[in-house]
């Protein structure tokens, strides 16, 4: 049966609707992880069009229709090749099963729930677009989150140019989180839907909305154009009023910096005013696929408040891939505002491979945030650094709320390791909270008794 699901991936990489995440280890451990540690890590937003879509063509179903079925396809390894098989499996229902798929769902765990809930939806809505989108506001936190965003890229994808009357007699309601948070996000999808059937149909509902949204709608329906022909996108930005056009610029460079940065870096050199902003976006989404190249670039910027947190930006995509040369450049090239930025997330993953280099870096600052940052992303990025001594540099951390954070962090692995060692350090500290502290108790007291506890959560600072 052909199926044209499209999944929206933003949703599917947990935390981006709604900021929330999923997949935790035990009660106690998700307990922590949600004390999230913010190393005041900036998420740019000026590529607007940041909805992706996958489709499926034609499938013949490998799966059957049993609960066991779903649940063996949710155990396959790889999430490809699980997304996949949802798309079989869904694409050969008939409408009258969405319902009872819905039941399935429940119980399972919260990773697989949230990825099957985000297909069936958008499937439903390929067949009900608004009767997959009530039952979705009828869903609970946090499934509510991923069946929204499921039954509105499935609708979009569709029939964009209804979806978009029913947007525009009601906004707030298509939003993907309380009080229609979110809403720009679903005008960028149905205005990029649309795009793809009616280019000049789609900008001509975009101006209609407000200020905020209609810019959110222009930059999916360039960000879909310049993907196939830039050129074209150009031309057609042309026609726009200064504002709008403005925002299609910004969306046509994300796009075309990912295809042809050479080309997008040539038509960006001949623009006038604005040129500065457009290069930003230019830069932004290239520090997604060549960080190093966008590291270069960057050079390109005026010095400016927003230039650090660019660069701070570019430093930590750069040190996923490669962080001793992140580092280098940011603590030799960075301002002390890009330092600050960036630090703990690049000092965050330096540490798995070089904590001594990171260690004598530590060192060489004074009092202040760029240290206590660099303290952070060394106390969360090695979880191989013995506890005992990772706890002492933790309290050095001069802001009460991280130092507390850290410390409660390394406490809590401590008691895995060490349940005597941590009992006794737990008399003698202040710088742990009353609930906290009773929790690494038990914890240690627990695994003093030879208990499995699992491991503590001791990601990468700043995660969200």
């Amino acid at each position: 049966m052909k199926t044209s699901i499209l999944i929206a991936v933003g949703a599917l990489l947990f935390g981006g609707v709604g900021g929330y995440l999923v997949g935790s280890g035990g009660d106690e451990a998700s307990t922590e992880a949600n004390e999230r540690v913010d190393i005041r890590s900036k998420k740019s937003s000026t590529n607007r069009a940041s909805v992706a879509t996958v489709a499926s063509g034609n499938a013949t179903p490998r799966a059957t229709r049993s609960s066991g079925g779903l649940r063996e396809i949710l155990s396959e390894s790889g999430q490809t090749s699980r997304i996949m098989s949802l798309l079989e499996y869904y694409s050969d229902l008939d409408p009258s099963e969405f319902e009872g798929e819905v039941q399935k769902l429940q119980g399972l765990p919260m990773s697989q729930r949230m990825l099957a809930m985000n297909l069936l939806f958008s499937r439903w809505a390929e067949n009900d677009p608004k009767g997959s989108w009530e039952r979705s506001q009828q869903m609970g936190f946090p499934e509510m989150f991923m069946s929204r965003a499921g039954a509105v890229s499935g609708w979009a994808a569709s029939n964009p140019e209804a979806l978009a009357q029913e947007y525009s007699n009601d906004p707030n309601e298509f939003g993907m989180g309380p009080g229609g948070r979110g809403k720009g996000d679903t005008a960028a999808m149905i205005a990029g839907e649309w795009a793809k059937q009616n280019p000049e149909a789609a900008l001509k509902w975009a101006q209609t909305l407000d200020d905020g949204e209609a810019a959110d709608a222009i930059g999916g329906i360039f960000n879909e154009l310049s993907q196939k022909d830039p050129q074209e996108a150009l031309r057609m930005a042309a026609t726009l009023d200064d504002n709008a056009r403005g925002d299609a610029y910004e969306s046509i460079a994300s796009s075309w910096a990912i295809s042809d940065y050479a080309a997008a870096d040539q038509w960006i050199n001949s623009l006038g005013e604005g040129q500065s902003k457009v290069r930003f976006a230019a830069i932004e989404s290239l520090a997604n696929a060549s960080p190093s190249q966008a590291a270069r670039e960057t050079a390109k910027l005026p010095a400016s408040g927003e230039r650090d947190e660019l660069v701070a930006e570019v430093s930590r995509e750069w040190a996923r891939q490669d962080a001793p040369s992140a580092f280098e450049w940011l603590t030799e090239s960075g301002s002390e505002g890009a330092v600050e930025e960036g630090i703990g997330r690049v000092v965050g993953a330096l540490a798995q491979e070089d904590p001594e280099r990171v260690l004598d870096y530590i060192d060489s600052q004074d009092a202040g945030e760029v240290r206590d940052n660099a303290v952070q992303g060394y106390v969360y990025g090695n979880r191989d650094a013995p506890p005992a001594e990772t706890i002492r540099l933790a309290e050095t951390i001069s802001g009460e709320d991280d130092r507390q954070r850290a410390v409660t962090r390394v406490a809590y692995e401590w008691a895995r390791e060490d349940p005597e060692a941590t009992l006794q350090y737990l008399e003698t500290t202040d710088a742990i909270g009353e609930d906290s502290r009773e929790r690494i108790a038990e914890r240690a007291e627990r695994a003093a008794a030879g208990e499995d506890v699992g491991r503590g959560f001791r990601g990468p600072p700043g995660r969200r």
